[in-house]
């Protein structure tokens, strides 16, 4: 069973995809901040993770910096779930190496297609 972790701030959003993801087969954790984010990743060592780029306490733009730039974590498959729209931030977001770039509102059978198309390359 693999391990999600989804960094958003929105609560109802996280567990909307909670429950879709463990109806999947996945097993899922959350952090609402960058703090908790980095803890986690350290502590719970995901297989995946879920990440919004607008939190509180930083943007997930630095988390994924920081994970890329950690030989222990760099490997870890990143889905980026955001609202923002900019063409530009996409591009920097992507040369980053995520593996999928979805905008919010988001399609649930996409953001699956796209978790599972990351885990099998992983």
């Amino acid at each position: 069973m693999s391990k999600i972790l989804i960094v958003e701030d929105e609560t109802d959003l996280v567990t909307f995809m909670t429950q879709r993801l463990v109806k999947e087969g996945f097993e899922v954790i959350s952090a609402k901040d960058v703090y908790e984010a980095v803890e986690l990743v350290r502590k719970a060592k995901p297989d995946l993770l879920i990440l919004d780029l607008m939190l509180p306490a930083g943007g997930g733009l630095t988390v994924l910096k920081n994970l890329r730039a950690d030989r222990e974590y760099a490997h870890i498959p990143v889905v980026v779930l955001t609202a923002s729209h900019s063409p530009g931030y996409k591009e920097e977001v992507l040369k980053e190496g995520v593996q999928a770039y979805l905008e919010k509102p988001y399609d649930s059978p996409k953001l699956i297609a796209a978790i599972k198309k990351a885990l099998a390359g992983k």
